[in-house]
C-alpha cells in the first residue's frame, strides 16, 4: 500500500511538473538584462552616428540602449579621430553630409566602416540609393529599421 501511494504521488509530481519546463530561455542573454519595451540587438557592434541635431542624438541613446557600442560625433574634426581609430563597425549620417564622412574614411587608409545614409525624405533616398545600398528615411524609419540594418551590415562581415 505504502508503495502504491509513493508510486502514484511520483506519477502526479511527473504529470503537474511538466508545465514547468517552458521557462523562456530564448529570452536570456549573458550578461544582458531582458526589457519588453525596449529593441534589443541580437548581435551588438560599434557604431558611430555623426550629426548635430537632437534626433542623431536620440538615435544614439536608443542605439546604445538596445546593446550597441555608440559614440556620437558632431563635428567634423571629432568625426575624423573617431574613424581614425577604426573601432568602428557601422557610421550613421545624414545623407547631406556624405563628403565629409567620406573624406575622413578616405583619410584613413584601413577604415573599413560601413557608411549608413539618412536621408531626410524620400525624395532624398531615392538620390541616395542610386550610390548606397541601403539607405535610412529619417522621417519614416522608426529604431527597428536602424537596428535590423545595422545588424545586417555587421552578420555580412562574420
Amino acid at each position: 500500500m505504502k508503495a502504491r501511494a509513493v508510486l502514484i504521488s511520483a506519477l502526479l509530481t511527473v504529470i503537474f511538473a511538466a508545465d514547468t519546463f517552458a521557462c523562456g530561455d530564448s529570452l536570456y542573454r549573458v550578461g544582458k538584462g531582458v526589457s519588453y519595451r525596449v529593441y534589443t540587438a541580437p548581435l551588438p557592434g560599434s557604431v558611430l552616428v555623426y550629426g548635430q541635431s537632437e534626433g542623431a542624438a536620440q538615435l544614439a541613446e536608443a542605439l546604445a540602449q538596445s546593446g550597441h557600442s555608440v559614440h556620437l560625433a558632431d563635428n567634423q574634426l571629432d568625426l575624423t579621430a573617431e574613424l581614425a581609430t577604426g573601432n568602428y563597425d557601422v557610421v550613421i549620417a545624414p545623407y547631406s553630409d556624405r563628403g565629409a564622412v567620406e573624406a575622413s574614411a578616405n583619410s584613413i587608409q584601413e577604415v573599413k566602416t560601413t557608411y549608413l545614409p539618412v536621408a531626410m525624405d524620400k525624395d532624398e533616398a531615392k538620390t541616395a540609393s542610386q550610390d548606397y545600398r541601403k539607405v535610412m528615411v529619417a522621417e519614416q524609419d522608426e529604431i527597428k529599421h536602424y537596428l535590423k540594418a545595422i545588424h545586417k551590415s555587421l552578420k555580412s562581415r562574420t
